[in-house]
């Protein structure tokens, strides 16, 4: 009963001030809104297990050798699968591109190529027909397929009846056995799965064949115990293959949930920063509230004493006012947990509309337990942290003191204390934001400005990797490059081929080495790209000497060529043709190569890394000894027209032969700005909010601020002080807690200035830069806010301020006296003598 009237009296406190009621929801509804937003989002696509069967215990298995992550040997993988206990169901698959012909048209199906034993891991049905069977792997079994719900209903209208159908996959017969249900696409988003051929153990060759790996943990089996096991069991693998006298390398098995492999190593980092980001957003939310509950605690502080003096418990006080804290706590927590949702539901509709084909099947958000889950808990913070407040000022204050100032607003130094600590935690906490905020702009900007160096127009490009025992030498290796390129290059469809392998980026120490004349000093960096074909498929165009000649093989003298920004860095004023140069990072440390010609510059490098730079040095490729390489064609006509040739030319110049995930580089850019573009704006607009909290806890504030100093603004006014004075000393006052909340927040700007500068293609300038302008418009934005309250003050006409001044002098009862007798008598009151006493 007694908890029932302090909730009436709260819901009583704010019907009262439903300006107030409002503002207070709705600043803690954005705080707490994107709090729950954040941590949704990063959960689905971080941490909630996928939406399968007991989908926690579904894990990848992810080898990892020098600290850099790769697939599985085949061999290894045979191993593990004959001897892990942790791990049930191992099974190898990989994502392939296959031309899928029906009725005379053709279509590229994304497809995975699995062994069987992927569906049991999934334990998911197949909505018609059946899924792989493991009799489908077996040598000389009838080619099948299984189809994605989506592929059924976008290639064949969603008919029934093509189960059983047969089609061909790269011009192979295949018979389709199963459709999949709606939204299912394990291991991460495909059209279509089809049998991986099984082979025996003893007739794989290792190093030839690397395939992602899945499995399901055993029941009470950790993601620890079953990765201390596979590592044991690689090792041991590796061990037995290594010859005697030979290096082992470092290697290890991690096992993780597929969505924590699918962001990387830096999912850490980014479900952190993230997160941080919105908390302090959600802290400048609680300080305003803060300020807010704080102004409307020093109207009611008289009437808090004089409870307080007739007997009323602290402790009754402070749930009283924590009450009103938690109604409106939980008004702003439902008004954005329902934002939150929206969003959530916004961002599904947004990706499924733009990028449906590259997105993991179990990236769907939606409000769900963990949103109520998180919501809440932000909420239980919120109130605790309000109530914290509440409960230190009722504590603490000074009843005979404010019985005796008969003040209902004056407020006490410590309420002065805690105004100007608001301010300070206001002024770093935005201030840390949008300094992040700019630079997520610049970076924005950059990406969205990019220039790849070439046209990215009808530009087709796929990874060739031979595996195959008869490209064991680079020699082999060398001549089917030649064979493929030269198809393609005369392939009818297609208007350039080149086939690329980069060797080197610029961010390694001393990629190169000079000899010359006049030799650069130390070993300088560049990006080094070995090229066969025609190097203008990707804007490289010769600028001096000679491009490569078929005839600059294995079998001739080294030659380079450089890019024209390398050549005027360091050769500046003269020609490097006919200079030497030595590749110290590329491997290549005991031959010079003669530099035969210089080129255009194209730029390479991630476009948010420092390595990211035109100066390049290129290599024959069929100098470069490479393993792989990536082919890229341009074609003249259909996109699927090109793609077809690709796969033509690959299968002619070798059955084996199978490319992988064909990009269009025109759709890679296109998306990359796409999602920059949506990052940009999200960030934007939170990063606004936190500006327009600032500002309005500010305002609030100050105004708070100078009402509790109303006394000293009439005495000094009273006395000749000009507006002008007042202004000024008001101003400087407030530009103290400034300075200091921009103290604060430099060294924390220094701290992300410096990461960035490491990271992210930002100068050490630009990055000061961006911390200064940033502070300088925190600090006037916050002093216009400061002088808005100041104005309204000093508007006050000078008489009304000289009797609120009497009123905070003498305290109500005096003046109420006075007041009291000036109504009887008709009497005027004397400003003069009061001016007078006052001086």
């Amino acid at each position: 009963m007694v908890h029932g009237r302090d909730i009436r009296y709260a819901l009583r406190l704010l019907a009262r001030s439903p300006g107030f009621t409002l503002l207070t929801v709705l600043v803690l509804a954005g705080g707490l809104g994107l709090s729950t937003f954040t941590f949704s989002f990063l959960h689905t696509a971080m941490i909630r297990p996928i939406p399968l069967p007991e989908g926690d215990r579904i894990v990848r298995l992810i080898r990892v050798g020098d600290g850099r992550r790769a697939g599985v040997d085949e061999v290894d993988l045979a191993a593990l699968r004959a001897s892990m206990r942790t791990v049930e169901h191992l099974a190898g698959y990989t994502s392939r591109e296959v031309l899928l012909g029906r009725d005379g048209d053709t279509r590229v199906l994304d497809t995975t190529v699995a062994d069987p034993a992927l569906f049991m891991i999934a334990r998911t049905p197949a909505r018609l027909g059946r899924t792989l069977l493991p009799s489908d792997a077996e040598p000389g079994a009838e080619p099948v397929m299984v189809l994605a719900h989506r592929a059924w209903q976008v290639v064949f209208g969603a008919e029934p009846a093509v189960l059983e159908r047969r089609v061909t996959l790269n011009g192979i017969s295949t018979r389709i056995v199963g459709i999949m249900p709606d939204g299912y696409g394990f291991p991460i988003v495909q059209e279509a799965w089809v049998p991986l051929p099984a082979r025996a153990a003893a007739a794989i060759q290792a190093d030839t064949s690397f395939l992602s790996v899945g499995g399901r943990l055993a029941p009470g089996v950790t993601h620890a115990e079953a990765a201390a096991e596979a590592t044991a069991l690689l090792r041991r693998s590796v061990a037995a293959r290594t010859a005697t006298g030979q290096p082992m390398p470092v290697l290890a098995m991690r096992v993780e949930s597929y969505p924590a492999a699918q962001i990387g190593d830096e999912r850490t980092i980014v479900f952190t920063s993230l997160n941080l980001a919105a908390g302090l957003i959600l802290l400048l939310s609680l300080v305003n509230v803060a300020t807010l509950l704080t102004a409307r605690a020093n109207e009611r502080i008289r009437e808090t004493a004089v409870r307080l003096a007739l007997g009323a418990s602290a402790g009754r006080l402070v749930v009283q006012g924590m009450w009103e804290g938690a109604i409106l706590c939980v008004a702003g927590g439902v008004l954005g947990t329902a934002g939150a949702a929206w969003g959530l539901d916004a961002i599904t509709r947004w990706t499924r509309a733009n990028m449906e084909a590259n997105l993991t099947f179990w990236w769907v958000w939606h409000a769900d337990r963990i949103t109520i889950l998180s919501a809440a808990a932000f909420v239980t913070l919120a109130i605790g942290a309000l109530g914290a407040l509440v409960s230190f000022r009722a504590l603490r204050l000074n009843v005979r003191e404010i019985m005796q100032d008969g003040s209902a607003r004056a407020g006490s130094r410590r309420d002065g204390r805690l105004a100007r600590v608001l301010v300070v935690t206001q002024v770093t906490t935005v201030t840390v934001l949008m300094f992040v905020g700019v630079l997520s702009a610049v970076m924005a900007r950059r990406i969205l400005d990019l220039d790849p160096g070439y046209d990215p127009a009808k530009l087709l490009q796929v990874g060739l990797a031979p595996s195959a025992p008869r490209f064991a030498t680079s020699e082999t290796r060398a001549r089917l490059f030649v064979d493929v390129q030269a198809r393609l290059a005369a392939h009818g469809a297609l208007d350039g081929a080149l086939l690329r392998t980069r060797l080197a980026s610029r961010d390694a120490s001393g990629v190169f080495e000079v000899r010359s004349p006049a030799p650069a000093a130390g070993r300088p960096s560049a990006h080094v790209l070995a090229m066969l074909g025609a190097m203008s498929t990707v804007g490289v165009r010769p600028i001096e000497g000679r491009l490569f000649l078929p005839a600059d093989d294995w079998t001739q003298a080294p030659v380079v060529l450089i890019s024209r920004s390398l050549a005027a860095r360091h050769w500046p004023g003269r020609s490097p043709v006919g200079d030497r140069l030595r590749l110290a990072a590329a491997g290549d440390t005991s031959q010079w190569r003669t530099i035969v010609g210089v080129v255009s510059d194209v730029p390479y490098g991630n476009p948010l890394a420092r390595d990211r730079s035109a100066e390049a040095i290129y290599l024959p490729l069929l100098q470069a000894g490479v393993d792989d390489t990536d082919v890229l064609v341009r074609y003249r006509t259909s996109e699927t027209a090109g793609r077809q040739a690709l796969y033509q030319v690959l299968g002619a110049a070798d059955p084996d032969l199978t490319p992988g995930y064909v990009h269009r580089a025109e759709e890679v850019i296109r998306q990359a700005g796409m999602i920059t573009t949506g990052l940009a704006k999200l960030f934007g607009a939170c990063f606004a909010l936190a500006l327009l909290l600032a500002v309005a806890g500010t305002y609030g504030l100050m105004s708070t601020s100078i009402g509790q100093r109303t006394r000293e603004i009439a005495v000094r006014r009273a006395l000749g002080a000009t507006e002008a004075t007042a202004t000024r000393m008001l101003l400087l006052q407030g530009a103290r807690q400034l300075g200091i909340g921009t103290l604060v927040a430099a060294p924390m700007l220094a701290a992300l200035g410096i990461t960035a500068t490491q990271l992210l293609p930002v100068g050490a300038v630009l990055t000061a830069g961006v911390g200064l302008l940033v502070s300088a418009a925190i600090i006037g934005v916050i002093l216009a806010a400061t002088w808005l309250p100041i104005r309204k003050a000093l508007r006050v006409p000078l008489r009304t301020a000289l009797l609120l001044a009497v009123a905070f002098s003498f305290g109500p009862k005096s003046i109420g006296a006075q007041l009291d007798w000036q109504t009887r008598t008709k009497a005027s009151f004397d400003f003069a003598a009061l001016a007078a006493m006052l001086r």
